[in-house]
């Protein structure tokens, strides 16, 4: 009979050995997954290393710190959040008007919710108020809404352009509009995915733009 269990007590279980990039993927998905759960300030390296299923030393053996873990989750969110946004923005408006802006508006939002569903933690802190969300999210958030929100007011532009709309219809307004509308679908898809599934947004813009295209 061993030591350990002679005295009853149990061998302290260690964490599996993986890969470099897989273990830091691991860890920041189980502080983003934190972060939704219970909010920033309850994401600290020992409730990383429980809800990872890893002991602290792990973490600390990928982290220098707290500050280091969520600068790290940080960049990584910022930049598939950008990645995502990006991919299905159109890029070929100046080339390729629309035809139907109507469907083409529709078809974004749908490609938009349909990643919203993949990646719905990352979402959450994007669309989502968060009380206790640092001031370096916070701007992090801000500035990637700067950089769609220019995306969108050059869409609007040549969209309106193409269409002949009368100069009160301001592209930057319907830019802003347009945005709001997509996050305000995003948080419905994210709190009630069951009762607001994407296809609603899109069945719905298309019919109101060809109310509005039958009454002009």
């Amino acid at each position: 009979m061993t030591t350990a269990a002679r005295s009853g007590r149990k061998r302290r279980t260690y964490a599996s050995r993986v890969p470099p990039d897989e273990r830091r993927t691991q860890l920041l998905d189980a502080a983003l997954q934190l972060i939704v759960a219970k909010g920033h300030n309850a994401t600290t390296m020992d409730a990383v290393a429980e809800q990872a299923g890893v002991t602290k030393p792990v973490v600390y053996g990928v982290f220098a710190n707290r500050v280091d873990l969520l600068a790290a989750l940080l960049r990584r969110e910022q930049e598939q959040a950008l990645r995502q946004l990006l991919a299905v923005l159109p890029d070929d408006l100046d080339r390729r008007p629309p035809a139907d802006p109507g469907a083409a508006l529709a078809g974004v939002l749908d490609d938009f919710l349909q990643v919203v569903r993949q990646a719905p933690d990352r979402w959450r802190c994007i669309v989502m108020p968060m009380p206790d969300m640092p001031a370096e999210f916070h701007a992090a958030r801000e500035r990637g809404r700067a950089v769609v929100t220019d995306r969108a007011v050059h869409i609007a532009h040549w969209v309106l352009g193409s269409l002949g709309a009368p100069a009160e219809l301001d592209p930057e307004i319907a830019a802003h509009t347009v945005i709001a509308l997509f996050e305000m679908a995003a948080r419905l898809v994210l709190t009630n995915p069951e009762h607001f599934h994407p296809d609603r947004f899109s069945t719905a813009i298309r019919a109101a733009t060809g109310l509005a295209a039958r009454r002009s």
